[in-house]
């Protein structure tokens, strides 16, 4: 049989069609979306991990925000019950503080935020705050105190309930009724605490992440006051969408408008938070909300957004996701759950999650293997300082 040649102007088309279709460049220049747990020393970004490729993005929620949200949540409950707040009608509301991790940058972010509110200081340390605020209701003005401030870390690594819970024992043989708040950076720490009051001792507690525990305390009334929503919705959406933007080709800002500010190819746009890019360190941060009893009622019935309707088709999205912890609350009781709902929107592949023990970084590298077999790497770390470990991991 004769054969016939391809002239050689088809062959360099044709070549160029089947390159530009075939998987690109190494790992490292496929999506890279950090989440949670932004790439940070000292608690500064490291720009260095952020702007390593173009396709390096950090998903997550205003931290800074969020604190100062909590902070005026606590404020405006104490205006509204100093009187019957202040236990032992000294003058002063006293408050414990339990922090989740001296490291971590939202953690940071919220205890200067309740801080900064209250007037008991500015700083992220653990170090009790010795300067004391007011605020002033009718005529009467009240003393505001931090009596102690902890990072709750234990063999299982920081934000630990189990460590909050044994250390409100202690502060409560400590400082009996002087103690008339209690402030968390999460709600596993508040729930954690709020178990050690007890039977029918009531002292008003704030958390964060709204998990659906808390949400049903403060639905059912006693200690439980409000928590701060990061909206976790919008949180496993911006990983999503980011990664079906990428993969779908875009580049540029159309990589963090797609999906966003406008609907994405498949007919998507996420509605359930406004979620603002920031060029400076390369982060998609959804907003926060305020959760109390007044609104606790739409906050467990934890419907989808209503913008995520269509489902993308073709080949699924192998994404190799990782977890810090697989005891974190807010992880496995909201975001991880919320992210298998939506996943198939996206056409996204979720056989590979890698949970961590929360304290070893290692118990997530041993296991980010294979990485040539995935299209994207979604990465929550152990420590929020580890995010070279993972860009070295890529570029080999």
């Amino acid at each position: 049989m004769k054969k016939k040649l391809i002239p050689a102007a088809i062959m360099g088309t044709l070549t160029a069609t089947l390159l530009a279709c075939a998987p690109t460049g190494t790992n490292k220049d496929k999506p890279v979306i950090f989440y949670n747990r932004q790439p940070s020393q000292n608690n500064v970004v490291n720009k260095d991990v952020m702007n390593h490729t173009a396709n390096t993005y950090y998903a997550g929620f205003d931290a800074v925000g969020g604190g100062t949200t909590q902070g005026q949540m606590i404020v405006d409950y104490i205006k509204a019950h100093a009187a019957e707040m202040d236990r032992n009608g000294d003058g002063t509301i006293g408050y414990v503080l339990a922090i989740g991790q001296n490291s971590h940058n939202d953690s940071a972010a919220r205890t200067i935020g309740v801080r900064k509110a209250l007037g008991t200081g500015e700083t992220a340390v653990d170090t009790t705050s010795t300067k004391k605020g007011s605020i002033t209701v009718g005529e009467k003005t009240y003393q505001i105190e931090e009596l102690a401030a902890k990072e709750m870390r234990d063999e299982a690594g920081p934000w630990s309930s189990t460590n909050a819970g044994n250390t409100m024992d202690t502060w409560i043989n400590q400082f009996g009724d002087r103690i008339d708040l209690v402030v968390s950076n999460n709600d596993g720490m508040a729930e954690g605490m709020i178990s050690k009051y007890g039977t029918g001792v009531v002292i008003p507690t704030f958390g964060y992440d709204a998990n659906m525990t808390t949400l049903e305390l403060i639905k059912k009334g006693g200690s439980m006051k409000g928590t701060i929503s990061q909206n976790h919705h919008a949180q496993v959406l911006t990983c999503l969408q980011l990664v079906r933007n990428m993969i779908d080709g875009l580049t540029g800002e159309e990589v963090y408008t797609s999906g966003f500010t406008k609907a994405d190819k498949w007919g998507n746009q996420i509605k359930s938070a406004n979620v603002a890019w920031n060029a400076d360190d390369r982060s998609m941060l959804a907003e926060n909300g305020i959760i109390t009893k007044d609104n606790v009622e739409a906050a467990i019935a934890d419907t989808l957004d209503a913008g995520i309707t269509k489902k993308a088709t073709g080949d699924p999205i192998k994404v190799l996701w990782t977890v810090y912890s697989s005891t974190d609350n807010f992880l496995n009781q909201s975001f991880i759950p919320t992210l298998k709902k939506y996943a198939p929107y996206y056409n996204v592949d979720l056989s590979k999650i890698v949970y961590g023990d929360g304290t070893q970084e290692s118990s997530i590298t041993n296991n980010f293997t294979g990485l040539e077999n995935y299209d994207a790497y979604v990465i929550n770390m152990v420590e929020t300082t580890s995010g070279p470990i993972y860009q070295e991991l890529l570029d080999a």
